[in-house]
């Protein structure tokens, strides 16, 4: 039930960031939306970076800590670690806000901003940090409360801001303060549980403790460090590598940003099933069933690549009405990238999901190994096609970059245990088809569904299984809670 709540939150969450995104779009210039667009990518990419990576380790360690008595003695220690390496980080962010403005903006000239999201910076630590702890608690209610807190708290605020006066502090501002009284609510409603919760009398010695975390979070550091430089190196390049003055490099980051609004919902639906399914994969894993956790992602893979694949389709037919009615017209350059942004999107998804097989298997180094490639690639991409195509180039860079990513990542996958089989491959070639356009997009869709209908080649005897055994309790659900509208067969 707590999935099923949080699934519905994150929709009616999503719904209202996806209002916000439109509004944003209707109601700031390209230019405008460029700067807000850098800012909140460089967020993302410095918060996780700023705490070297230790939050990103709670989905692994923290169920191992918590089931031998020593939840409280993990928690306490990482916190300390995490206020310490943010303090530092912030305060080099403060030092060199110029060049840090130079390289977010193009401009030396906005180190206001630069002080904006510093300040904004803390507030987003802790609400990052905050996620990762209660998702690898499984207290999905209390992630879909804060998180839709968070969500609407920004879209109000912000909204009423720029409709009085447009600029990038007072959007930052406004994010900040959301994450923060999201953060302290979600404080509020765990703090007694964990106070309370079993501690044993046997110490950890810091030497072991810390040896064995700090090794993995190591690597989930290098991985966030890679995973968002690949997010934000299309962007950062067409600011730097593009010949473009800065004002007209934002403004096509603005129109980039705008192809982004809906292909994004789909990569963060993915991330919320990815950490979903974390705690409860290496559960699995921790009591020996290895096997089945690779079955597990096997099949998450094909049925979020299928289903982000179909949502793509139905984005791609409302696109025009999206960017000429909705958008009114201001970003003609972003529906032109629609359909790879959407492409490479999907792609990132499927990617998301994938990696949790490395993870599990204690290998963070070798989930570094792929975004290392796809980031070589994409700068190297970028830096041959934005001279040549501009905006266009930078979208195509990342679709493909993407793509090879995901490749080496199921790879090493393979070689590591993970079962695929060719419906996996043929689930990650699949999303190309959007980039080519609808049609394209329809025939392939229609020729894996054939397959996994009329053939074992897409999906295995035991994903048959069991899709039929999540139907037949989805269904028995539906009658518990509506058994008026759908009633009994006997009684048809």
């Amino acid at each position: 039930m707590s999935v099923v709540i949080l699934m519905l939150a994150t929709v009616v969450q999503r719904s209202i960031g996806f209002g916000r995104g439109v509004l944003f779009c209707r109601w700031l210039s390209p230019e405008m939306l460029g700067q807000w667009e850098m800012a909140y990518s460089f967020l993302l990419l410095f918060a996780p970076l700023a705490v070297l990576g230790i939050p990103g380790s709670y989905g692994r360690y923290l169920e191992h800590y918590r089931q031998r008595g020593h939840l409280r003695t993990f928690l306490r220690r990482t916190t300390v670690w995490t206020a310490v390496c943010s303090v530092g980080s912030i305060g080099l962010l403060l030092v060199f806000a110029p060049q840090f403005s130079e390289l977010v903006f193009g401009s030396s000239q906005n180190v206001t901003g630069i002080y904006a999201v510093a300040a904004c910076m803390v507030a987003v630590i802790v609400h990052h940090t905050l996620t990762s702890l209660l998702t690898a608690l499984r207290l999905f209610r209390v992630v879909s409360i804060m998180n839709f807190l968070q969500s609407l708290l920004f879209a109000g605020s912000a909204l009423a801001l720029i409709t009085q006066e447009a600029s990038l502090i007072s959007i930052v501002g406004s994010y900040g303060v959301a994450c923060l009284i999201a953060s302290l609510v979600a404080i509020v409603w765990v703090w007694p549980g964990l106070r309370s919760s079993e501690t044993s009398t046997e110490a950890i010695p810091h030497i072991a403790f810390w040896s064995r975390l700090l090794r993995f979070a190591f690597f989930v550091w290098v991985t966030n460090l890679l995973s968002h430089l690949f997010a934000l190196v299309d962007r950062t390049m067409i600011l730097h590598c593009g010949g473009m003055d800065p004002t007209v490099a934002l403004e096509q980051v603005g129109h980039y940003h705008s192809s982004r609004i809906v292909p994004l919902l789909l990569v963060s639906f993915a991330d919320l099933l990815s950490g979903l399914i974390m705690p409860h994969l290496s559960h699995d894993w921790e009591v020996g069933h290895r096997e089945l956790v690779g079955r597990q992602i096997n099949l998450s893979v094909k049925i979020m690549g299928l289903g982000m694949h179909a949502v793509g389709i139905c984005v791609l037919l409302a696109g025009p009405f999206l960017f000429n009615s909705i958008f009114q017209g201001k970003y003609s350059d972003g529906l032109a990238v629609l359909p790879w942004t959407l492409a490479g999107c999907v792609i990132s998804g499927i990617y998301v999901v994938a990696q949790n097989y490395l993870w599990c298997a204690e290998h963070p180094r070798l989930a570094a190994v792929p975004l290392g490639l796809g980031l070589g690639l994409n700068v190297l991409l970028n830096f041959i096609l934005i001279p040549a195509w501009g905006l266009h180039g930078a979208v195509l860079a990342t679709a493909v970059s993407t793509a090879v990513c995901l490749a080496a990542l199921l790879i090493l996958s393979q070689r590591q245990g993970m079962q695929l089989d060719p419906g996996s491959w043929a689930t990650i070639i699949l999303p190309i088809g959007l980039g080519l356009g609808i049609l394209p997009a329809l025939v392939g869709l229609g020729m894996v569904v054939l397959l996994a209908v009329s053939t074992p080649w897409m999906l295995s005897e035991w994903e048959r299984n069991q899709a039929s055994e999540f139907l037949s309790n989805g269904t028995a659900k539906l009658k518990n809670m509506f058994p008026k509208l759908l009633p009994a067969r006997n009684g048809l």
